[in-house]
């Protein structure tokens, strides 16, 4: 493994070989800067310990190595997390305290059903994985930007499966995040994605929703509830949602930015859960909890195994339960968090047999840990193949396979008439579709 970088004079220096023993430690710690005081020509793979000059012995400058405080590094990144939301937390560490509590007032994995509520972005997965290492199997009414979209039926399909606890009695979590990238370089809404070079955007329907609430005002937004645009329902919905609540509470949209739209969405979400779980839940025969916040997504900018640390994390907002009809509110801050050993087990059981990564004592009381490359790799994309070139590598040459006419004449139905028709294959050419008018005889 080699490493550029530059030299005390301003130029650069040669590639560095790391030693095996380096390597390690940078895997382990990050202690990863190299400084080397020599000459371009110069590099430790091919100098040996004295050089000859003129007959002369001159012994070779010494290879400083430089340790990085890794701590410091996760608790800054931690500080830039802070400062758009205050309440944040290592996902580990804020979904352990939510298992303490919980369990606290009867809610455990075995007698509870995890109802949760993300965004559908892939990215997501990393909390759902969280959540159900705990709660087992969720039942999940995600939607873009996670709007609400599944309605009192759906809410009540997932509560239909819930465990049946001694004397009848049933209970729910209900989980509710949308989410938004600040990647370890601080920039607002970037993420990078396996298997993708370039950076992209979480999340990206809030992020289209701020350009266009801005640029087009809150009335063109503003509908009729039950009213949608049938080519973009889920999202049409979200917008509206939000340009409702933005009037609501008097906000100027031109101000608003990505983080604080983030927190419009939650308050929207959170109160339409409320609102649904009024109607779906019946608290005389089931007890129910409700954690609520954002996600928030600090991966490295450039993901890389041994590269710069991923970090999750989740900033709550309303925590508490209802038993027995009467609801109590939690502070999941008061809540001590667990020992570094503690949180490397259980961050275990959720990395799909990824080894947890580095851990760290964060900012306000809370600890941080890693998740590994490994797993977001294997997680969000490239699970048949590994490492970069397996993933690029198409296994089928698509022009040949398209000079293929040795079996392609046979699967194709168009060239074998019996025993269906052109006609019958298609089938759905006149059918109505999602955004056809109504026509006045239907019939």
């Amino acid at each position: 493994m080699a490493i550029a970088h530059k030299s005390i004079v301003g130029k650069p220096c040669a590639k560095v070989q790391v030693p095996p023993t380096l390597r390690s430690q940078r895997l382990s710690r990050r202690t990863c800067y190299v400084r080397a005081e020599a000459s371009n020509a110069l590099t430790i793979a091919n100098s040996k310990a004295l050089a000859q000059t003129n007959g002369a012995q001159v012994a070779v400058p010494a290879v400083q190595v430089e340790e990085v405080d890794f701590t410091k590094h996760m608790q800054d990144r931690h500080a830039q997390v802070l400062r758009y939301f205050p309440t944040a937390l290592g996902i580990d560490d804020f979904m352990a305290r939510v298992e303490i509590v919980l369990a606290g007032f009867g809610f455990t994995g075995d007698n509870t059903i995890a109802m949760t509520n993300l965004c559908r972005d892939e990215v997501t997965q990393v909390l759902k994985d969280k959540i159900e290492a705990c709660f087992g199997s969720s039942f999940n009414t995600n939607g873009l930007g996670a709007v609400l979209t599944c309605g009192v039926t759906g809410m009540k399909a997932g509560l239909s499966h819930s465990p049946v606890c001694q004397g009848g009695r049933e209970r729910y979590v209900f989980f509710a995040f949308p989410h938004i990238a600040i990647n370890s370089e601080g920039e607002v809404g970037a993420i990078a994605r396996p298997g993708r070079p370039k950076k992209s955007c979480a999340c990206g329907a809030l992020q289209k929703c701020l350009v266009e609430l801005q640029s087009e005002g809150l009335e063109a937004a503003v509908r009729s509830p039950g009213l949608h645009d049938p080519l973009e329902p889920e999202y049409s919905i979200l917008k509206q949602r939000l340009a409702r609540r933005i009037r609501y509470e008097k906000l100027d949209v031109r101000a608003l930015d990505l983080p604080s739209l983030t927190k419009v969405a939650e308050r929207t979400i959170s109160d339409d859960l409320e609102y649904l779980i009024e109607k779906a839940v019946n608290p005389a025969t089931a007890d129910y909890a409700v954690i609520t916040g954002v996600e928030v997504h600090n991966w490295a900018a450039q993901l890389a195994e041994g590269g710069d640390p991923s970090l999750e994390f989740v900033a709550g907002t309303k925590a508490y339960v209802v038993v027995n009809g009467v609801k109590t509110h939690l502070d999941l801050m008061m809540v001590p968090p667990l020992s570094y050993r503690q949180l490397q087990m259980m961050a275990e059981a959720s990395l799909a047999d990824v080894p947890p990564g580095d851990v760290c004592a964060g900012l306000r009381g809370s600890v941080l840990q890693e998740v590994p490359y490994a797993y977001l790799e294997k997680r969000m994309g490239g699970a048949a193949t590994e490492g970069a070139i397996g993933r690029a590598a198409n296994p089928v040459n698509l022009q040949i396979a398209a000079e293929w006419p040795s079996w392609q004449s046979r699967i194709r139905r168009d060239n074998n008439a019996a025993p269906y028709t052109l006609h019958q294959l298609e089938r759905d050419m006149y059918a109505p579709t999602m955004d056809s008018p109504e026509l006045a005889n239907s019939n």
